[in-house]
Order: C-alpha cells, then structure tokens, then sequence
C-alpha cells in the first residue's frame, strides 16, 4: 500500500488597510504594524476553511472542489495571521493559487501569502516561528527609527557596510553610539544562518 504524501503550505495574512478598528487615541502604528495587523477575531479556522472552498469553488469549479475538497487547516493563529494547511502532494498548487486569489476576508480586504511549502508539519512550524522573530525585530527596528527622529541612517550604513563585503568590524564602525548592539548581532547572526 502506498502513503499519501502530504504537502503543509505556512500562509500569512496581509492588510494593506490596516486594521478598521484602530482608535486614533493610540499611538500610532509603524508601517510594519499596519501591514502585519492581527486577524478580526470572527476569522477561525472554520471561517477560513469556508472562506477558501468558496475561493476554490469560485476559480477552479466543482473539478477544484473535488481536487482540493480534503485540504484541512492544521493551525490558525488571529494574533499572528499565520496558519497552515495540509493538502495531498498533487493538488497544492490549486490550493496555493485560490489562496492568491482571495481578496477578502470578513469584509476587509486581505492578501494571503503562501511563505512556504514543506513535506513535513514540523518545518511548517519552524518557518512560521522564524517569521514571527523578524516580525518582532523589524517592528523594533522601526519604532527605534521612529524614536531618534526617523533618520534610520544608522541601518542603512550597517547594511551598506555588510552588503559591500564588510566583515562585521566594518558594519560596527558604521553604527551611531546612540544606537544598541542588537542590530550588529541581528545581521551578523542572519550572515551566520546563510551559510547553514
């Protein structure tokens, strides 16, 4: 007997809008923030599920409902919009492209952006919570630019100093003394992932 093989797509959630319910009374969002808004909490993975077989339907008819109708949503996270799906190997491109297609989701608009493919949950799971960690880095990033004038000069000569063949040394002459020591081992943590 042969094993179904499986396929995991990891999707993230984007309002272009940003949220509709933000009070002008708050602080207002980085860009970061905006664009990588929570998910309304009438989204679950059962609205979803619906919300994509109606997606299917609506693009690849009942042929695409038959191809894809044992697709499940795996896991829905609203405060990240981050979820996975699991789909059978030769039909996930039908998926993906329905994902693309969705324009909407509980009235607002959205784009949904498929982040990876695996053959395993697992490395689903480890990419989702790697996206989460730059998530966190880049909203920092941005506040800290927002703080000290919203130059970001500094940033941009550390990246300039790495991308031009720098070694580390260089990029942390190009740092300002205001600025903390996190972005320096950021980057040079994320040169020493490369070469994994």
């Amino acid at each position: 007997m042969v094993r179904v093989k499986q396929r995991y797509l990891l999707f993230t959630i984007l309002y272009p809008s940003g949220p509709q319910s933000a009070n002008s009374t708050t602080s207002k969002p980085t860009q970061s923030m905006t664009f990588h808004s929570p998910s309304p909490s009438s989204l679950t993975r059962t609205s979803l599920a619906s919300i994509i077989r109606s997606s299917i339907s609506s693009n690849f008819g009942d042929w695409g409902i038959g191809q894809c109708g044992g697709f499940a949503v795996k896991y829905f996270s609203p405060a990240t919009s981050t979820g996975i799906l699991r789909i059978t190997r030769d039909n996930y491109r039908i998926l993906w492209a329905a994902l693309t297609y969705t324009r909407e989701l509980c009235g607002q608009p959205a784009v949904i952006k498929v982040v990876r493919v695996s053959g395993t949950i697992r490395k689903a799971e480890l990419e989702a919570v790697k996206l989460a960690e730059e998530a966190i880095r880049r909203v920092k990033r941005e506040a800290k630019g927002a703080k000290n004038g919203g130059g970001g000069n500094g940033d941009k000569k550390v990246v300039a100093g790495v991308f031009a063949g720098g070694n580390s040394a260089q990029a942390a002459t190009a740092i300002n003394d205001d600025q903390d020591d996190e972005m320096l081992v950021d980057i040079v943590d994320s040169e020493n992932d490369d070469d994994k």
